[in-house]
C-alpha cells in the first residue's frame, strides 16, 4: 500500500512538472507546505486548550456562558447523533480513489483519516477541559474555549456533511425539490452553478463555499464562511451543501488552480443527498 502511494504521487508530480514547468522537488515543497496548513492550524488550537488554566470553585468568575458553545454541540448532535464529548470519525459510505479523476484517493484518504481525525480529537479535548470548566463554575474559562470548540466542533460538522455531500457516479443537474427551489432562488442551475463557484473560488485565505437554507424566509442563499466556521451560527443557514476550500482539499491534485477544483467538484455532488437535506430543513422549518 504504501509503495502504491508513494509510486502514485510520483506519476503525478511528473505529470504536473510536465504541464507546468515547475521542477518536482518545489511542487513537494508547495504540497507538503500547503497541505500542512490545515495540519499547524490543528496543533496550534491543540495548544491553546491545553493552555486554558481552569481555575478553582470559589476563584472562578461568575458571568454569561457564550450560547454559541451549546449551538455548537446541539448542530453536531443534529448531523451525527453524537452527545458532547462522544465524537468520532465516521466513516466514507465509498472508498477514497472513488470520486477519481475529479478528486484523487490521497487526497481524500489524507483529507479523512488525518485532517477530520485532527478535529475530533481536538474537540474531545476541549470538552473535557469544558467539563472541568463547568465543575469548577469558571465562565471566563468556558468562554477562553469558545474558539476551540467552534473551530474543531465546526471542522467535525463541515467535513462530516462535505463526505455525504459527494458520492461516485454522481453530478449532473439536481432532481426533486431541490431544484425547483434552485430555480426559485437563484433563476436557473446554471445561474447558481455560477454564483455558487464565484463565491467558493473567491474565499479569502482558507474557508468554505456553502449552499443553505433560510428557515425564515423559505429560500436557499449562498454563502461563505472563514476557517471552520459553521454556517448556521454565523449565517443562520441551514448547511445543503459544503465545498472545502483550504488548500490541502485540493492542491495535491489541483495545485493552486482553485477554479478547477471548484469546476470538478460539480461532477460528484450527490444531489440525491442535498435533496434530503433540503426536504428535511424545510419540514423542521414547518413549511
Amino acid at each position: 500500500m504504501a509503495e502504491a502511494k508513494e509510486a502514485y504521487i510520483s506519476i503525478l508530480e511528473k505529470k504536473l512538472a510536465e504541464l507546468t514547468g515547475i521542477e518536482v522537488d518545489q511542487i513537494k515543497k508547495n504540497q507538503f507546505a500547503n497541505a500542512a496548513d490545515e495540519a499547524v492550524a490543528i496543533r496550534e488550537m491543540a495548544s491553546y486548550v491545553e493552555g486554558i488554566v481552569v481555575q478553582q470553585a470559589g476563584v472562578a468568575q461568575a458571568g454569561t456562558v457564550s450560547p454559541q458553545i451549546a449551538q455548537m454541540f446541539a448542530h453536531i448532535n443534529a448531523e451525527l447523533g453524537e452527545e458532547r464529548g462522544a465524537h468520532a470519525l465516521p466513516p466514507l459510505k465509498y472508498d477514497f480513489n472513488a470520486l477519481e479523476p475529479h478528486i484523487s484517493g490521497m487526497i481524500m484518504e489524507i483529507h479523512h483519516t488525518k485532517h477530520h481525525q485532527g478535529y475530533i480529537n481536538n474537540l474531545i479535548a476541549a470538552t473535557k477541559k469544558l467539563v472541568e470548566a463547568e465543575a469548577a463554575n469558571d465562565v471566563s474559562a468556558m468562554n477562553a474555549l469558545l474558539p476551540a470548540i467552534k473551530f474543531n466542533g465546526g471542522g467535525h460538522l463541515n467535513h462530516t456533511i462535505f463526505w455525504t455531500n459527494m458520492a461516485p457516479d454522481a453530478g449532473g443537474e439536481p432532481q426533486g425539490a431541490v431544484a425547483q427551489a434552485i430555480d426559485e432562488s437563484f433563476g436557473s442551475f446554471q445561474s447558481f452553478k455560477d454564483k455558487f463557484s464565484a463565491a467558493s473560488v473567491g474565499v479569502k485565505g482558507s474557508g468554505w463555499g456553502w449552499l443553505g437554507y433560510c428557515p425564515n424566509q423559505n429560500k436557499l442563499e449562498i454563502a461563505t464562511c472563514q476557517n471552520q466556521d459553521p454556517l448556521q451560527i454565523t449565517h443562520g443557514l441551514v448547511p445543503l451543501l459544503g465545498l472545502d476550500v483550504w488548500e490541502h482539499a485540493y492542491y495535491l491534485q489541483y495545485k493552486n488552480l482553485r477554479a478547477d477544483y471548484v469546476k470538478a467538484f460539480f461532477n460528484v455532488i450527490n444531489w440525491g443527498n442535498v435533496n434530503e437535506r433540503y426536504e428535511n430543513a424545510r419540514k423542521n422549518a414547518g413549511h
